[in-house]
């Protein structure tokens, strides 16, 4: 076990890498009152085009499967996942991203019960036509609700734009047309191929002992058997050229206007230099249009924009882009702005 030592937080962090390959990081915290852990794969809603596990060619998913397997991984034989938890005094919850998919927990009792409870149900498949059935009707009622969300259609609406004809103009969840196409067999090839423990890391802090956790969790994982992988071989994410403009029509109080701006650069490889890469950009959005920039002083007092106003910096391994929203009844003119301090960054007085 690595052990890495942070003097400006008083923290140590100690990382295990598994015999099966699952990389675990404990972190620590005496005075924390409470327990958390995330049990995260590296398969998101990015990754509709693979190699399978066991074979030779490129095989195509439909949209939104890795966010369906999230939700049906909580779904056992013998009941649902998150009542276990309760009843444990804990909470649970899951998220799915372009290239992740998480699973969760935070208590501050039955720690050991949480953990294994965490692992097993991840490391647990349990998928039939019946419940693939039952979960296609749930998950297209979410679909829907995200589409009568002005917001998420306006962020989606930009991802269309800057990666059009790639997964990343494709909402996470799917679309209820990709949806009806899941199937039980569907889930279990995505799931053998992206859930081996070799693909995934395990996060835990919290007031425990470190040598008595990682013991606990390295017996846990020593009683599970997983079919041996290779490299994962994914279709690398490209798209055509941005679409500069668009227009969507929503009932709305007011206008919504996004602008977007695609990275074509190659993303540096080292962790350091990705990190400061990142950073770097987050810090010129900051300094450009952060709520003490002159420049939204001044979009503010003219009633160009309102405190809707936002922006963000999203980066991974093959694609990275700045997008900036805003709430506005002059969007052609504040967009005009935000372009025009971008292009004379260099220059800016802030």
């Amino acid at each position: 076990m690595q052990k890495k030592s942070y003097e400006k937080t008083g923290e140590i962090l100690y990382t295990d890498v598994l015999a099966n390959g699952l990389t675990v990081y404990y972190l620590p915290k005496p005075d924390y009152n409470r327990t958390y852990g995330l049990f995260t794969t590296n398969f998101g809603s990015l990754d509709t085009s693979f190699v399978p596990l066991g074979s030779q060619e490129m095989k195509t998913f439909p949209e939104g499967i890795a966010h369906f397997l999230e939700h049906k991984l909580f779904e056992k034989e013998e009941g649902d996942v998150m009542g276990k938890f309760g009843a444990y005094g804990a909470q649970t919850n899951a998220f799915t991203s372009f290239s992740r998919t998480s699973y969760l927990f935070s208590t501050r009792e039955n720690i050991y019960a949480c953990v294994a409870l965490l692992l097993d149900f991840v490391q647990k498949p349990y998928f039939t036509a019946e419940n693939v059935a039952k979960e296609q009707g749930i998950i297209q009622q979410e679909i829907q609700m995200y589409q009568d969300d002005s917001d998420w259609r306006l962020f989606s609406g930009l991802l269309a734009s800057l990666y059009p004809d790639s997964p990343l103009a494709d909402d996470i969840a799917g679309t209820p047309q990709s949806i009806k196409e899941i199937t039980a067999e569907d889930l279990y090839i995505n799931y053998e191929t992206f859930y081996h423990p070799s693909n995934m890391n395990l996060f835990l802090t919290g007031p425990f002992d470190v040598e008595q956790m990682a013991k606990f969790v390295s017996e846990n994982q020593e009683k599970k058997t997983f079919v041996k992988t290779e490299a994962i071989q994914r279709k690398i994410v490209e798209g055509s050229q941005p679409i500069q403009g668009r227009t969507l029509k929503f009932e709305v109080a007011m206008p919504k206007l996004a602008l977007g701006f695609r990275g074509e650069d190659p993303l540096p490889t080292d962790a350091r230099e990705l990190l400061e890469y990142k950073l770097s950009n987050q810090l010129l959005l900051d300094m450009l249009f952060g709520k003490t920039s002159h420049r939204y002083e001044e979009m503010y007092n003219a009633g160009l924009v309102d405190d809707s106003f936002g922006y963000g910096f999203d980066m991974d391994k093959s694609f990275h882009f700045a997008n900036i929203t805003a709430d506005t009844e002059k969007p052609e003119q504040v967009s005009k702005v935000l372009q025009e301090a971008l292009k004379s960054y260099k220059i800016d007085k802030d």
